[in-house]
């Protein structure tokens, strides 16, 4: 577990405006100088100038989301996952708040135990375990054991939120927009800045939902319910144990995939993790038509007795019941379909003339679709040959915003939680079977 300083989450609006403004200024003041300089650069020291630009700026961003902590890296881990808002620069340094985390102290975790139960940890467990044995952006995972029957007991993973966590939302999501805001209208980064809001308006509408530990039981129970896949496990809710601000859940023994991966597991045994993960995947699409949309390595356990267990279930998205269907129309390299599927999803404005479409933007995603679809061709594939996801000039891909009018809901979940998964398989390096699985 990774730690930084046990310092409160900033939660004055003083303090917090105080970091905003300066991170907006440095942000304008970084873009003026990277303009100033690109005008005497040759065309590859110009585009080698851009990306190094595109890393600083996303240094300044998560300099900025790592002093306001709390749902503020939260935010900063989801906009890591938007490959269709930020530059790959840009995304890598967010990326780092998926790993940075507040610890809560002893009095704190009592303090919020009082506020849910109006008890002490240590009255309610027969073993607690003060110290976090896992963290995230919006929480810390403790253990805990209950005696059960016949004198047997049962190890617990008890989840517990961050104070001021809740609090922070609202004012987190304004400081976001005026970063972003400020980086869309002040350089050609981003999207224009009613795109980034729809987004922003979902990424709001998430972290709502994922700071109501109640919620994330139920959403627990459903897919414990209803995912009845041989060797997929999800853990048991204790609802005694659980709030608002407190989760209990049974304690599932396994690894994540790096750790996992460093146990040097055979091809067999990783073609084998990769087939499940993929049956999963598909399973959830096509069955239930529920994502479970958190696709971080995190929320996946290898075990070692072959299982998956599927974790964490914040962030739940209910797919419109037709959206499955319409994959094959949104995975087409036939841009004449591509664009008629665009607009009845309303994803380009619909006033974009074809050929514009087929000049200016179709260009930009047919490298993706082919990345994208590339295992799908000969129904079996080695994810150990699949290459790095395809990258344009940032010039192309800013031309190719402009005519975006939103990201559709399904749309944007399911490809967090598809990419979630290639990126997986390929680093599982397996072989399996994709055949008549996710396209219908």
């Amino acid at each position: 577990m990774h730690t930084v300083s046990k310092d409160k989450i900033p939660t004055a609006k003083i303090s917090r405006a105080i970091i905003t403004a300066k991170t907006t200024a440095k942000i304008t003041l970084k873009h003026t100088t990277h303009l100033s300089k690109r005008a005497f650069l040759n065309p590859e020291k110009s585009e080698q100038h851009k990306i190094q630009h595109q890393q600083d700026i996303g240094k300044i961003l998560i300099a900025a989301f790592m002093q306001l902590r709390g749902t503020a890296l939260k935010i900063a881990q989801l906009l890591s996952m938007e490959l269709d808002l930020l530059p790959e620069s840009i995304r890598k340094e967010l990326s780092k708040a998926c790993s940075e985390v507040s610890p809560l102290n002893r009095a704190h975790i009592h303090k919020v135990y009082k506020s849910e139960f109006a008890k002490a940890p240590d009255s309610m467990f027969y073993k607690f375990n003060s110290t976090a044995f896992a963290a995230a952006s919006l929480g810390q995972v403790h253990k805990a054991t209950i005696k059960i029957e016949d004198k047997k007991c049962q190890q617990l993973a008890i989840k517990i939120q961050y104070p001021g966590i809740s609090a922070t939302i609202k004012s987190d999501m304004k400081i976001v927009r005026t970063m972003m805001k400020s980086i869309s209208v002040g350089t050609n980064l981003l999207p224009r800045y009613d795109v980034i809001d729809k987004i922003l308006n979902r990424i709001n509408e998430q972290l709502q939902q994922e700071v109501d530990y109640r919620l994330e039981a139920k959403n627990t129970q459903w897919f414990k319910d209803k995912l009845n896949i041989p060797n997929i496990r999800v853990p048991k809710i204790y609802t005694q144990f659980s709030g608002s601000k407190v989760l209990a859940t049974e304690f599932i023994e396994g690894l994540h995939l790096n750790p996992w991966l460093a146990n040097k597991p055979n091809q067999r045994q990783r073609n084998r993790m990769g087939q499940l993960l993929f049956g999963l995947f598909c399973f959830q699409l096509h069955e239930l038509k529920v994502l479970h949309a958190d696709p971080h390595p995190g929320n996946i356990l290898f075990c070692e007795d072959g299982q998956i267990a599927l974790i964490d279930f914040g962030c739940v998205h209910h797919l419109q019941t037709d959206y499955p269907k319409q994959l094959n129309n949104l995975f087409t390299r036939d841009p004449q379909q591509l664009y008629q599927t665009y607009q009845d999803m309303k994803i380009i404005k619909s006033t974009l003339d074809f050929e514009i479409f087929r000049k200016e933007f179709f260009p930009v995603v047919e490298d993706m679709l082919t990345w994208m679809t590339r295992p799908f061709i000969n129904g079996n594939y080695d994810f150990s040959d699949m290459p790095a996801m395809p990258a344009k000039p940032l010039s192309q891909v800013s031309n190719a915003m402009k005519h975006v009018d939103a990201v559709q809901k399904d749309q944007m979940y399911f490809d967090r939680s598809f990419f979630g998964l290639l990126f997986m398989l390929r680093k599982l390096g397996a072989t399996i079977n994709t055949s008549g699985m996710l396209l219908a």
